[in-house]
């Protein structure tokens, strides 16, 4: 029974992942970090699927995963998250507005940041993890004893640094907040 909840758990986190991503985030041209902020920025000059590239390039994260941090639970929580949230992020442009529902800068960072990071939070309360960042960010923890939460500041913010170049140096900061809050919101969220 426990498990089932898991899954609904990590199911609703990954689908409100990809509210705030389709919503607040993309229309804003804010980058988050990891693999879907990858995505948004390969999407910026090719038009390919945003939920189909997370998809693909977690394939080669999902191999470190299941070497380094090992385990079935792991890889099926994993990839259940990145399964839903690639699929939500791609049937989620046929229901909402595809210019978000405002043009505010900081009123999309603040509410990509905290829709993301609740549902970052469920997916955790889950037993999961969303892939992407998370899967480096706990190798790194591992290996080399970096603090998690540097990890991902680390990998996140050398791909907030690529959209600077390609979306502008505004976006990028406020992507950093976005980065920040969705921090905070999440570690909240995932402790209740």
């Amino acid at each position: 029974m426990k498990n089932i909840r898991d899954y609904l758990l990590i199911i609703l986190g990954a689908f409100l992942q990809a509210v705030g991503l389709r919503l607040f985030l993309i229309p804003a041209k804010l980058a988050g970090g990891g693999v879907s902020g990858v995505a948004q920025l390969i999407n910026h000059f090719t038009d390919w699927q945003i939920g189909l590239m997370v998809l693909f390039g977690n394939i080669p994260l999902f191999l470190l995963g299941w070497r380094f941090l090992g385990g079935r639970k792991f890889i099926i929580r994993t990839a259940l998250a990145v399964a839903t949230f690639s699929f939500f992020v791609d049937a989620l442009t046929y229901f909402l507005p595809a210019d978000g529902i405002t043009d505010d800068i900081l009123l999309n960072s603040l509410y990509g940041a905290i829709v993301s990071g609740i549902g970052f939070g469920i997916v955790y309360r889950g037993q999961g993890t969303s892939g992407g960042s998370d899967i480096l960010a706990r190798i790194l923890n591992r290996w080399r004893g970096i603090p998690i939460t540097q990890s991902y500041m680390i990998v996140d913010s050398a791909v907030i640094l690529a959209a600077g170049f390609i979306f502008g140096w505004k976006e990028a900061l406020y992507a950093l907040i976005t980065l920040y809050v969705s921090g905070i919101v999440t570690e909240t969220a995932a402790q209740g």
